[in-house]
C-alpha cells in the first residue's frame, strides 16, 4: 500500500512538473481591479507585460473595476487555478471584508499567493502657506490648535484615509478629517486652503511639490522613495520606528495553484527585479518594483490586516 501510494505521488509530481514546463499554451487573462488608465491599471500593465515576455505568454488584461476592488475579487475567487487567471490583487483584500461586512472571497483561502508587484508610498504635503517645514513642525502646530486644522482624503475606508487615521493616532492628534471623492479633488481643495494637509500618491503629489504649489514634508514607507530621494520618511522626520502606510499590489491567482506552476510564476517575478527599464518607468508613477517570494505576500497581507481592520474597527468604519 505504501509503495503504491509512492508511486502514485511521483507520477503525480512528474505530472505537475511537466504541465508548469509545458505553461502558458494559450493567452493569459491579468484581472486588474481598478479602471484603464489610472495608475494602479498602468503599472499592472507594465508589469504584466514584462511577466508575459519573461514566461512566453500573451497576457489579456480585463479591467474589473467595482467596489473597491471586490468585483474583482470576487470573479477571480471562481476562476480555475490553471495558471490561465492571474490577479493583481490589492491590499484591500484582507480589508474590504472588515469595511464591507461580508465578501464573497476569502482572503487566504481564495487565492494561491504568487509574488509581491509593486509598492506605492504616499506622500505627506501641505499647503504652501502654513507655516511649516517639516513632519515635526506640522505635529506642533496641530498640537498646539486642536481641531483648526483638516487633512483630506481621497474617500472612507481608502488607504490615504487609513494612513491619515493612523497619523492622527499615532500623535494623539485632534483634527478634521475631510473626505472627498478621489485624491485630486482634494489636492485641490488643500491647494486652495480648505484643508491643510493630505497623504497623496506619490503620482499625484510630484507635479505640485515640484511645481511650488504644495510642500512636500515625508513618505509613508520604510524606506525613501527614488524619485523623491530628499523626503524623509516618516520614521525618519518624527523619530518613530514602525510609521509606515502603503497602496500595494500583489500578484496572486485562484486557489489552488500546482505548486510547481506557482514556483515558476514567482521565480519569473523575482527575475523582473533586475529589469533596471521596468523599475525606471514604474518610478517615473511614483511606484516602487516590489518582487517576492510567495510568503512576503501572505506575510505582508496578514501584517495590514491587523494593522488596519483594528483602526477600522476602533473607528467603527463602513
Amino acid at each position: 500500500m505504501a509503495a503504491s501510494t509512492m508511486i502514485v505521488l511521483g507520477a503525480s509530481q512528474i505530472s505537475m512538473a511537466q504541465n508548469a514546463a509545458a505553461y502558458p499554451q494559450e493567452p493569459v487573462k491579468f484581472i486588474v481591479p481598478y479602471p484603464a488608465g489610472g495608475v494602479s491599471d498602468v503599472s499592472s500593465r507594465a508589469i504584466a507585460s514584462a511577466l508575459g515576455n519573461k514566461i512566453g505568454a500573451n497576457m489579456v488584461i480585463e479591467n474589473k473595476a467595482g467596489a473597491a476592488s471586490t468585483v474583482a475579487s470576487t470573479y477571480v475567487a471562481g476562476q480555475k487555478p490553471n495558471g490561465y487567471t492571474l490577479y493583481a490583487a490589492p491590499v484591500s483584500i484582507v480589508i474590504n471584508p472588515a469595511l464591507q461586512g461580508a465578501v464573497s472571497y476569502k482572503p487566504y483561502e481564495s487565492f494561491t499567493p504568487i509574488s509581491m508587484m509593486m509598492t506605492a508610498p504616499f506622500v505627506l504635503q501641505t499647503n504652501k502657506d502654513l507655516p511649516v517645514n517639516n513632519a515635526k513642525e506640522l505635529v506642533e502646530l496641530i498640537k498646539k490648535n486642536p481641531d483648526k486644522y483638516a487633512i483630506g482624503t481621497s474617500g472612507v475606508g481608502s488607504i490615504n484615509h487609513l494612513a491619515a487615521e493612523y497619523f492622527i493616532k499615532q500623535f494623539g492628534l485632534k483634527m478634521v478629517v475631510a473626505h472627498y471623492k478621489g485624491g485630486m479633488p482634494a489636492a485641490q481643495d488643500m491647494i486652495g486652503g480648505q484643508v491643510q494637509m493630505m497623504f497623496s500618491a506619490a503620482s499625484e503629489a510630484m507635479p505640485f511639490i515640484s511645481s511650488g504649489k504644495t510642500r512636500g514634508l515625508a513618505v509613508t514607507s520604510m524606506e525613501r522613495m527614488s524619485t523623491l530621494p530628499d523626503l524623509p520618511t516618516m520614521n525618519e522626520a518624527l523619530g518613530t520606528k514602525d510609521f509606515e502606510a502603503t497602496f500595494w499590489l500583489a500578484l496572486v491567482s485562484p486557489a489552488v495553484l500546482d505548486p510547481a506552476l506557482q514556483a515558476k510564476l514567482s521565480s519569473a517575478m523575482q527575475s523582473l527585479s533586475q529589469d533596471d527599464e521596468l523599475r525606471k518607468r514604474l518610478g517615473q508613477l511614483g511606484i516602487e518594483l516590489n518582487t517576492s517570494a510567495p510568503e512576503v505576500v501572505t506575510a505582508n497581507l496578514k501584517r495590514d490586516e491587523v494593522k488596519w481592520t483594528t483602526l477600522i474597527k476602533e473607528l467603527n468604519l463602513k
